[in-house]
């Protein structure tokens, strides 16, 4: 939450990683294996107080987890009355992702492949396949992955969804002064471009 205040003038909306407990808490850190035993809830009421949105990366979603994931985040929209349409559920879990979208969230499907500078054509081929089928079925609203392959999938899928992404190693200024910082921000499908800012505070 220090980071998230520290920044609140230049950056209305962020993301979070998350880890589903057990207790139906959603602990906000990056690997399952590891708690620093911060709730998601005072980001609630943050972006309730702040406006915004919270874009949501949940790192251990799946079919067994999904109702009470579902469960819990419908108590917690109502408490702090945020509509959905303000959060971005992110995962890597298509089937479960799709109960988050026919309940009306906003949701993206996590791309964790290999950069495909390092993979053969073959394998881009089958990815991109995989890919359009999660489109064609309307399983979620968006694709979301590291800006590397943001080329690959504008030059490869042939569909129409929302695109989300992230340079961490680039500034908001660093994107605006290049060539393909420029096409990234004038795509009108390019929904997000997340970018890692540097502060007194890690978290």
């Amino acid at each position: 939450m220090e980071k998230l205040y520290e920044h609140s003038e230049r950056y209305s909306n962020f993301e979070v990683d998350i880890v589903f407990r057990q207790d139906s808490v959603f602990d906000v850190t990056h690997d399952i294996d590891t708690s620093f035993n911060l709730s998601i809830e005072p980001y609630f009421g943050y972006i309730q107080q702040n406006g915004g949105k919270l874009w949501l990366d949940i790192k251990n979603l799946d079919l067994q987890n999904v109702s009470a994931m579902l469960t819990q985040l419908a108590d917690l929209t109502s408490r702090y009355d945020i509509d959905k349409e303000r959060l971005s559920i992110e995962s890597r879990n298509w089937q479960a992702l799709q109960r988050f979208t026919e309940e009306g969230y906003y949701t993206s499907l996590y791309i964790g492949w290999e950069n495909p500078s390092r993979l053969e054509s073959e394998e881009i081929d089958s990815y991109m396949d995989k890919l359009r089928k999660a489109v064609d079925h309307k399983i979620v609203h968006a694709l979301s992955f590291p800006g590397w392959w943001y080329s690959t999938i504008k030059e490869n899928l042939n569909r129409s969804i929302d695109l989300l992404t992230w340079k961490h190693r680039t500034t908001q200024w660093q994107l605006l002064l290049t060539p393909k910082g420029h096409k990234m921000l004038d795509d009108p499908e390019l929904k997000v471009i997340l970018v890692k800012d540097k502060g007194q505070y890690h978290r």
